[in-house]
C-alpha cells in the first residue's frame, strides 16, 4: 500500500482559493467532484468549524486522480469556518491512499505522523480495505463520497456552455460512475434512453444470484398478486396496456423471517425491473434531518432515472404514525412522514414506479401511507404451513432420496419461519461438505436444535388451557368448527421456542361473519381469556403462558377491550380517541383513568364469565383435557364427538344473558 504526495492547504489564502476556483471553472470533473466532497463533508461539524479533526472519505473508484485531490482541497477551502478564539490559522492536510504517484511512495501509516502537526486531515481512499486499522480507530469519521445532484449536473453543463437537461435525465447521470458521468454531463445532446442503458450496463453482476419468483415456494396470496403483476409488466412491455393500470404500491406485513425482502428481490428479477432498496434506518444513518430527507429524495430520484422500477422500503413501521407523535421529536418525525408522502406521490407523481413496503407491525404505519394510490394493497406474509415448509427445505436442499422423511421433518417444524428453515438447510449442507458427500436427509435431522420434553405437569397445564378455549368457544358459538392440538416436545432455536405448546383453531359459520357488535366482541374476549380461567379453575392458579408477549391471550384481549371503549364507543361513554387499527396494549396506558378503568372492568367481567361457563361444563373441560394428553391432536370431528358424549339432552345456551356481563 502506498500514498501520494502530501498536499498542504492554507485555507485562508485568497490566492490559493482563487486558483482552485479557476481550476473548477475550467474542468467539469473537478467541479462535479468538488460538489460531491462538499455534500459529503457538510455533516462533519468539527471540520467545518475549523476544529481539529480527521475524516476518511471512501471514493469508491479504481484510481484516485489529480481531479480528486484538487476537488478535495477546494472543498476544504470553502467549508472550514475558523472560530474566533483560534489564534493560529487552521491548516488542512489532504492525504491520498492508493496507487503511487512517485517512484518512492511513503507507507500508508505515514499519515499517523501528521496527527498534531495539522488541525484538519482529510484522507482519500479507494475502498475501506485500504484504510489502516489504526487510522480507522483514530479518525473522527469514515464516510462514503456522496454523488453530486441533478442540479450540479446542470451547473456543470452551464459552465461548459451546454443546454440544461430535464430533471430525470440529470438525476440519472448523477447516479453514474464519475468516469462516465463527466463525459456524459458535457455531451451536447443526451437522451434519457442512453443514460438508462448506461445505468443497466454499470450494474455489477450478483455473486449470489437471486431466484426468480416462480422458483420460490410459499408466499400464498402475495405470490398470487406478484405473478399477476409480472404478467401485467409483460403486457406493458408489449404495448398492450398502459402503466396507469398497474398497482401503485403494496404493503407486505407479517412475522420476522418470512422472506419479505427476498420476495421483493425475486419479484424484480422475474419482472425484469430494477430494484432500489432503502429503509428508514439507512436514511437516518446519513445524519441530521436534512441529510435524511436528501437520502430519501435520492432513493426516488434513482428510481425515476431507471423507471419502470420497484422501490422496496424495508422496516416501514420505523417511519412512524403522525397521530402518535407526542414528544419533542414530533416536528422532526412529522417532516419525515410528510416528505415520504410527497416522494411517493408528489406534485409530479412517480410515473412508472411501484413502491413495496415491508413491516412486522402494520398497525404502527401512518394511515396516509396506506390509502389508495400509495401502498394501496395490504398483503399478509404468514409463517409457512406444512407443505410450504417442505417446499422451502427442498428448494434449498434439492434432495432426491428420503423425500417422505423430509416431509415428516417439515411437519414437526410448525411455527418455524423461512429464515429458520434456510439456516437448517445451510447447516445440513455444511455437514455433507465436511464428509465430502452430497447432503442427506439425515444431515437435516442432525442440524435440528435439541427437543425439550415437557414435564407431565406442564403438559397437563397446557392441555387444560387449550381445553378451556375449546369449551368456551363452543358454548358461545355452538356451530363453530373447533380443532385443538398440544405438543409433548418443543424445539428451541437460540433463546426461544420456535413452537407453541398448544393451539386451538376456530372457524365460524359464514352467516356469523358480520359487523362486530358489543356482544360479539365481549364473547371474543371471553373466549380469549378462557385458557387462563381454565388453569385457575382446575389447578388453582394461572401461569404466564397466556401473557407476557405481543400476540398473547392477554395482549389480544386488552387490545379488543381498548378498541371497544376508545374506538367503537362501546364503553360507558362515547369518546373516539384512537383509530382501531392503531390500538396496542401499550396505547391503553395513555388513556384517561376513567377509560382505563373501563378496559379493566370489561376484562374482569369476561374473565368471570369464562370461569362461570367452565364451572358449569367442568365434565366437558376435564374430558377434552384428558383426551388431549392422550392423543395430542383433536380434529373438528373429534371435538364434536366429545361434546356430543358429554352434553346430553337438549343443547341450550347456558351462559347468562349478555347484559348481565356488561360493565
Amino acid at each position: 500500500m502506498a500514498d501520494s504526495d502530501n498536499y498542504l492547504v492554507d485555507t485562508h489564502s485568497r490566492n490559493a482559493s482563487r486558483r482552485l476556483r479557476d481550476a473548477v471553472r475550467k474542468t467539469p470533473s473537478v467541479f462535479l467532484l468538488h460538489a460531491a466532497f462538499r455534500r459529503t463533508l457538510r455533516s462533519q461539524h468539527r471540520l467545518r468549524n475549523g476544529l481539529p479533526s480527521t475524516v476518511v472519505v471512501i471514493v469508491d473508484t479504481e484510481e484516485i486522480g489529480d481531479s480528486h485531490r484538487k476537488a478535495a482541497e477546494l472543498a476544504l477551502a470553502g467549508r472550514i469556518e475558523p472560530w474566533p478564539h483560534l489564534r493560529r490559522q487552521s491548516k488542512a492536510y489532504v492525504h491520498v491512499l492508493g496507487p503511487p504517484w512517485k517512484k518512492k511512495p511513503k507507507p500508508a501509516t505515514a499519515i499517523l505522523e501528521e496527527h498534531g502537526r495539522h488541525e484538519i486531515i482529510l484522507v482519500l481512499a479507494r475502498d475501506r480495505s485500504e484504510v489502516p486499522e489504526e487510522l480507522t480507530i483514530l479518525a473522527d469519521d469514515v464516510v462514503e463520497l456522496e454523488p453530486p445532484t441533478a442540479a450540479h449536473i446542470n451547473a456543470a453543463r452551464r459552465l461548459s456552455g451546454r443546454s440544461r437537461l430535464d430533471e430525470l435525465t440529470a438525476a440519472a447521470i448523477a447516479g453514474l460512475d464519475f468516469s462516465v458521468m463527466v463525459p456524459l454531463a458535457c455531451k451536447p445532446q443526451v437522451s434519457l434512453d442512453v443514460v438508462r442503458r448506461l445505468v443497466a450496463a454499470s450494474r455489477p453482476p450478483t455473486i449470489d444470484p437471486v431466484p426468480r419468483l416462480e422458483e420460490l415456494p410459499g408466499y400464498g396470496s402475495a405470490r398470487e398478486w406478484a405473478l399477476a403483476f409480472i404478467e401485467d409488466v409483460r403486457r406493458f412491455n408489449r404495448g398492450q396496456m398502459d402503466w396507469t393500470h398497474m398497482d401503485r404500491g403494496v404493503l407486505l406485513y407479517g412475522p420476522p423471517g418470512t422472506g419479505k425482502t427476498l420476495f421483493a428481490q425475486a419479484l424484480a428479477k422475474s419482472a425484469g425491473l430494477p430494484l432500489i432498496t432503502a429503509s428508514v434506518s439507512q436514511w437516518q444513518s446519513y445524519g441530521h434531518l436534512g441529510d435524511l430527507l436528501g437520502a430519501m429524495r435520492r432513493t426516488f430520484e434513482t428510481a425515476q432515472a431507471q423507471q419502470p422500477a420497484i422501490v422496496f422500503l424495508d422496516e416501514l413501521d420505523a417511519i412512524g404514525d403522525r397521530t402518535q407523535f407526542a414528544d419533542h421529536h414530533a416536528n422532526y418525525s412529522r417532516q419525515v412522514v410528510n416528505y415520504l408522502l410527497e416522494s411517493i406521490d408528489g406534485a409530479g407523481g412517480r410515473h412508472q414506479i411501484v413502491v413495496i413496503g415491508a413491516t412486522n407491525f402494520p398497525e404502527a404505519i401512518d394511515a396516509a401511507l396506506l390509502r389508495s394510490g400509495r401502498l394501496e394493497r395490504h398483503i399478509p406474509v404468514s409463517l409457512p404451513d406444512e407443505k410450504e415448509r417442505f417446499d422451502i427445505l427442498q428448494f434449498h436442499l434439492k434432495l432426491s432420496n428420503d423425500i417422505e422423511r423430509l416431509r415428516d421433518i417439515a411437519v414437526d417444524l410448525e411455527g418455524w419461519n423461512g429464515a429458520d428453515l434456510e439456516m437448517i438447510a445451510r447447516e445440513a449442507k455444511r455437514i455433507g461438505r465436511r464428509q465430502s458427500r452430497p447432503v442427506q436427509v439425515a444431515d437435516v435431522a442432525s442440524s435440528l436444535p435439541p427437543v425439550q420434553e415437557l414435564s407431565e405437569e406442564s403438559l397437563r397445564r397446557i392441555a387444560i388451557h387449550e381445553a378451556g378455549h375449546v369449551v368456551v368457544a363452543h358454548m358461545l358459538s355452538p356451530r363453530a368448527k373447533i380443532s385443538v392440538a398440544i405438543r409433548r416436545r418443543v424445539r428451541w432455536l437460540g433463546l426461544q421456542a420456535r413452537q407453541q405448546g398448544g393451539a386451538a383453531k376456530y372457524e365460524l359459520p359464514e352467516e356469523a361473519r358480520s359487523l362486530d357488535t358489543r356482544d360479539q366482541l365481549e364473547s371474543l374476549i371471553c373466549r380469549t381469556l378462557a385458557g387462563a380461567a381454565a388453569e385457575e379453575y382446575l389447578l388453582g392458579c394461572r401461569s404466564s403462558g397466556f401473557s407476557g408477549s405481543r400476540g398473547s391471550d392477554l395482549d389480544e384481549a386488552t387490545i379488543l377491550a381498548t378498541q371497544m371503549v376508545a374506538s367503537y364507543g362501546m364503553g360507558r361513554s362515547l369518546p373516539f380517541l384512537i383509530e382501531s387499527r392503531h390500538v396496542t396494549a401499550d396505547s391503553t396506558r395513555r388513556l384517561p383513568n376513567a377509560l382505563r378503568e373501563d378496559v379493566s372492568r370489561i376484562l374482569d367481567h369476561q374473565y368471570s364469565r369464562a370461569t362461570a361457563l367452565l364451572t358449569e361444563n367442568s365434565a366437558l373441560l376435564d374430558r377434552i383435557a384428558t383426551e388431549l394428553i392422550e392423543r395430542e391432536t383433536l380434529t373438528v370431528a373429534d371435538v364434536d364427538d366429545l361434546i356430543a358424549d358429554c352434553v346430553t339432552g337438549t343443547r341450550q345456551t347456558i351462559f347468562p344473558a349478555a347484559s348481565a356481563h356488561r360493565p
